[in-house]
């Protein structure tokens, strides 16, 4: 049993950093950015002492696939309803359990209610319940644009097509390509932003091209993150093509931006093709190269890593499961409080690939880093090492 709860914990672990971005100012500034950006507020109405609260700010909002559905389709803010941060708030809206989760519109009126926290999944499902309650729908939006022809009605036609998961690009380019568009006017450039999806498009390229004014309007970290989503999206596609151009594609637009990340992008890719290739000594190569150029000093790169190699179709070869104990090994060590957890994962993996005394010394340095732990996990680990000390003797 203790061994099932402390595989439960490796395997549920999020090692995302990317998540909600809440918005700091006022309510009335809430309102006027919603109102603005043609979006919902979403708000998190908490107390200090609410346990579901914590574990919804500790675990679902800084979901990396929450983050960045709520930050592409809502103004977010969180208020403790229990002190003055709130009482601007509460001049409109109550909450009698938290955590309650409102999604209100820019006229303060609520379009939404929950109450109680939500994991992950359930979140999603429940905002993208919020949004269809307040969006028209693609043919109405369509007969709109087609009608009026402003950046307005552009930018909400597409917004909607990327929602519904339909192709929105000729929609984007045609309005950008026209001649009478007007690059410094806030609609544009927010369908500019919303728009610029992939790296090997025009819209990326004339997201570069207006960055700073699109920063001045949306901040630069939405900036930022828009073109690294739409250099991963390129990237991604290039991997499921198997397509080099692509890939390079993806690495020479992330250089325009942080020449640093696209040496590790570049570094990923041929990792990612050998993986997927038959040559045992290219994989070999790229996976040293990953490990010294494109993971190094990231846990979470090394992590995926050692996930990847031991899943890969070469998981047999002796020298791969050196390097997939390579690489959750330096994951460990740039994990002072977390890396007992990378050490038992691989006192198990080495284990099941009957090296039980490079698997004794893992599980050695789980227990160490596990001093100060709960009883429950040490016993588990202690468990794991007198059971590999009886295997090596």
């Amino acid at each position: 049993m203790l061994k099932f709860i402390l595989l439960l914990l490796l395997t549920t672990a999020t090692l995302s950093a990317q998540g909600i971005q809440f918005f700091e100012g006022s309510w009335a500034e809430a309102l006027e950015q919603a109102a603005a950006e043609d979006k919902l507020i979403f708000v998190d109405a908490y107390a200090e002492w609410c346990g579901p609260c914590k574990m919804m700010s500790a675990r679902v909002f800084p979901d990396q696939e929450v983050g960045e559905y709520f930050n592409a389709n809502f103004i977010s803010v969180k208020y403790d309803m229990e002190k003055s941060e709130s009482e601007e708030f509460r001049q409109w809206h109550s909450a009698s359990a938290y955590p309650t989760l409102l999604f209100i519109n820019a006229e303060n009126e609520v379009v939404h209610r929950l109450i109680g926290a939500r994991q992950t999944k359930q979140l999603l499902r429940d905002a993208a319940s919020a949004l269809a309650r307040t969006e028209k729908d693609l043919d109405e939006l369509r007969a709109d644009y087609e009608a009026d022809n402003t950046a307005e009605t552009a930018y909400a036609y597409v917004r909607a097509l990327l929602r519904a998961e339909e192709a929105h690009l000729r929609v984007a380019n045609d309005y950008l390509r026209r001649p009478e568009v007007d690059f410094t006017a806030p609609a544009t450039l927010r369908l500019l932003l919303l728009s610029a999806t992939e790296a090997d498009s025009r819209l990326f390229d004339l997201l570069l091209e207006h960055r700073e004014a699109v920063a001045a309007l949306e901040g630069g970290e939405a900036v930022d993150a828009q073109l690294q989503r739409a250099v991963r999206n390129t990237f991604d596609k290039g991997l499921e093509y198997r397509s080099e151009d692509l890939l390079a594609t993806a690495v020479e637009k992330l250089a325009l931006i942080n020449r640093e990340e696209a040496k590790r992008l570049e570094s990923e890719g041929e990792f990612a093709l050998a993986l997927r290739g038959n040559d045992y000594k290219d994989f070999v190569k790229a996976s040293k190269s990953y490990l010294k150029h494109g993971a190094a000093g990231d846990a979470g790169r090394l992590r995926g890593a050692f996930t990847e190699i031991k899943g890969s179709s070469f998981k047999e070869y002796k020298e791969a499961t050196d390097l997939a104990a390579e690489a959750l090994s330096a994951a460990a060590e740039l994990s002072p409080e977390e890396g007992w957890r990378d050490y038992y994962q691989l006192a198990r993996y080495l284990q099941e690939r009957m090296r039980n005394e490079q698997a004794l010394e893992a599980a050695e340095r789980s227990l160490a880093g596990l001093t100060n732990g709960p009883a429950n996990y040490r016993r588990a680990v202690q468990a794991l090492v007198d059971e590999l000390r009886a295997a090596t003797k």
